[in-house]
């Protein structure tokens, strides 16, 4: 038997999918009524019952909006005012199914309720809410809102719908997501792993192309600001319509996926276009250059389609069975289109990784790597110094890419927002706040020469590979502060150093290295540990034995100095691959879902907040002018901000893409 309910009105929350998320009915009070139950007709104190979620005041003679989770108060009523209170309960789909109550979805009252939720910083449910509207108009618009101004609109968008029902009945409904449809990602990801089994239209790519940054063309300026060429340029070997399928890289904090195409070119002089064959004892007649296009640009489509060509029939049937593609037979001659528009970005109902403790795990593994290439610059382990200084002439870097000087087109520049979103804890924001090694290494140590006493004015860590250098504290002066970015910092730096034995860099080591594949250093982890430990004994051997931290090494064991590069050239790679593990697999599919929704995965809770409300809970957080106006969401004992950012591009009508 179904209940008759009066006064009462009921809705459905649906998520972006279009599946029912939870259940609402909702009371109605007449601010009149409630008049006469107070005995006032200027102040009202209205309760809340324990099992109700919210409540909305809205006055339209008056214009205002109150949204409260409990008591509302309600002062300065005028006699003349008039208005309404929404009371919102959520039950079961059971209840809901029984209660013979009006349906109402495009409605003042689902209105009211996004703007709760909006206030609350419930920014999930107030989009379920916005899509339980069926608004196409206010959906397309805020859908993937995440911005303080994006969000103050939105809010005022939807203000301006409560108090004018006409806009209500002029909205068009939208459809929802399908369920089941394959997204770009997906695409993306079966695209890269059959990649090699696959050509793309170069020619199509590039006609299509929608350029997102500043371009640059190779060479540089001289005082009149004419370009002048480099005196070497490339030629392509494959010089054809396709090329090889390329590979797929999501962007670290933000909804972007480049592709990267590789072609073979080799060395030629602009002059006479002579081909270069040989540098610094190598051959370089068979080179590799880098294109990245930019297949998602910010959570939108910015290539609308990708024309392939597949040499494998296993290749056709698996990207057929994924429904990548459409087409009902294999052949090799032909052209398949690959059509991204019309696809949902990502997978709505993807399960994402818990992100507590990851900030603080990924930060001291960045200030390691960060101490190594410090260390390591100007230095490979491969070549002399003659020979980095010929392949620098011939624009080549140590790992053999070209390495063009550039300068930016004179081109119209427009300017887009992008959206930034990083990963942070409750104590550091994000990963910018880290000082670089050098920089913190000038802020804590100060190093000097043995025999001379001389102290170094700028110290870096190139200095430690010199002769009788030794490194100490500096005293600190009154007005430096510590802050947790230097109690994160030190123990690591004391410990590379030899300041304290505290084992920071052993246990960084190791776990990076549990997880590294082999390379070719082949060195084991207690190597790699014990040689990296000779830097600090070396630089410490002027102090007493209690201060050492290597105290467990034989000083009178000389290190050479091929084999300390050797083992943090090793170290830097299993540092490098570890960090992009930890993106690849766990931040930079979250970032991408966010930005790409607007939304945070289900089962990740938390309340969008200001930086003020944040620094007011957190006050160890440090905030940049932009990072000022980020939104943050606290999720666990990690922290999630979105920044808005300003980014510069050619125009591409000015313009050829390279």
């Amino acid at each position: 038997m179904k209940n008759v309910v009066e006064n009462k009105i009921k809705f459905v929350i649906y998520n972006l999918l279009g599946e029912e998320e939870a259940y609402y009915i909702v009371d109605i009070f007449d601010l009149e009524r409630l008049k006469i139950l107070s005995n006032s007709v200027v102040k009202i104190q209205e309760p809340l019952a324990i099992d109700y979620s919210y409540q909305v005041f809205i006055s339209e003679s008056a214009s205002k909006i109150k949204c409260t989770s409990g008591i509302l108060n309600l002062d300065n009523l005028q006699p003349k005012d008039t208005g309404i209170i929404y009371k919102y309960k959520q039950i079961s789909k059971d209840t809901y199914r029984q209660l013979e109550v009006p349906v109402v979805q495009n409605h003042q009252s689902v209105y009211a309720f996004v703007k709760a939720n909006l206030v609350e910083g419930n920014l999930n449910f107030a989009k379920y809410a916005l899509f339980s509207s069926f608004n196409d108009d206010l959906i397309v618009k805020y859908a993937k809102a995440l911005t303080n101004n994006q969000l103050a609109n939105f809010e005022r968008d939807i203000e301006v719908v409560i108090f004018n029902p006409e806009i209500m009945r002029q909205s068009k409904s939208v459809e929802m997501l399908k369920k089941n449809q394959i997204s770009v990602l997906e695409v993306i990801q079966s695209l890269e792993k059959y990649r090699h089994s696959i050509i793309i239209n170069l020619k199509h790519l590039r006609d299509n192309y929608q350029y997102k940054g500043v371009k640059r063309l190779k060479g540089s300026r001289d005082a009149g600001g004419n370009l002048v060429q480099p005196w070497l340029r490339t030629e392509y070997i494959d010089d054809g319509e396709y090329v090889s399928m390329g590979c797929f890289e999501m962007n670290r904090n933000t909804a972007t996926i480049n592709m990267l195409v590789t072609r073979r070119v080799k060395l030629v002089k602009t002059e006479d276009e002579t081909p270069i064959i040989e540098v610094a004892g190598l051959l370089t007649n068979d080179l590799t250059s880098y294109n990245n296009y930019t297949i998602l640009s910010d959570g939108e489509v910015n290539v609308k389609s990708l024309k392939v060509k597949i040499s494998s029939k296993k290749t056709f049937d698996a990207l057929k069975q994924k429904g990548v593609i459409d087409a009902e037979k294999f052949d090799f001659h032909s052209c398949y289109t690959i059509d991204l528009e019309n696809l949902p970005l990502v997978a709505l109902d993807g399960k994402y990784s818990n992100i507590d403790g990851l900030f603080n795990q990924l930060a001291e593994v960045k200030i390691l790597a960060s101490i190594v290439s410090a260390y390591l610059k100007q230095e490979s382990d491969t070549f002399v110094p003659e020979q980095l200084e010929e392949l620098k002439k011939h624009y080549l870097s140590n790992n053999l890419y070209l390495n063009f000087p550039t300068t930016k087109a004179e081109a119209a520049i427009d300017t887009r927002i992008s959206y930034k979103i990083d990963i942070g804890s409750k104590d550091i924001l994000n990963l910018s706040k880290i000082y670089s090694a050098n920089k913190f290494l000038e802020r804590r140590y100060e190093f000097y020469d043995t025999e001379t006493g001389e102290i170094f004015a700028k110290p870096t860590f190139e200095i430690t590979l010199r002769e009788n250098i030794s490194v100490r504290q500096k005293p600190l002066s009154s007005r430096m502060k510590i802050t947790k970015i230097d109690e994160l910092m030190k123990p690591i730096f004391d410990d590379f150093l030899g300041i304290d034995n505290n084992g920071k860099v052993a246990d960084i080591l190791t776990k990076v290295s549990s997880q590294s594949l082999k390379d070719k250093h082949d060195l084991t982890t207690e190597q790699l540990i014990e040689v990296i430990a000779t830097i600090g004994s070396n630089l410490r051997q002027f102090e007493t034995p209690k201060e050492s931290v290597n105290s467990h090494i034989i000083k009178s064991e000389f290190v050479e100095k091929h084999e300390v590069i050797t083992a943090l050239t090793a170290a830097k790679i299993k540092l490098d691959q570890y960090v992009e593990n930890i993106y690849r697999d766990r931040i930079s599919p979250l970032v991408f879902y966010i930005g790409s929704t607007g939304l945070l995965p289900d089962g990740m809770e938390g309340k969008a907040m200001s930086a003020i409300q944040l620094a007011a809970k957190y006050p160890n957080l440090h905030f940049s002018k932009d990072e000022v106006e980020g939104l943050f969401f606290e999720i666990g004992d990690s922290l999630i901000g979105v920044y808005e950012k300003v980014e510069y591009c050619s125009r591409n009508s000015l313009l050829g893409i390279g």
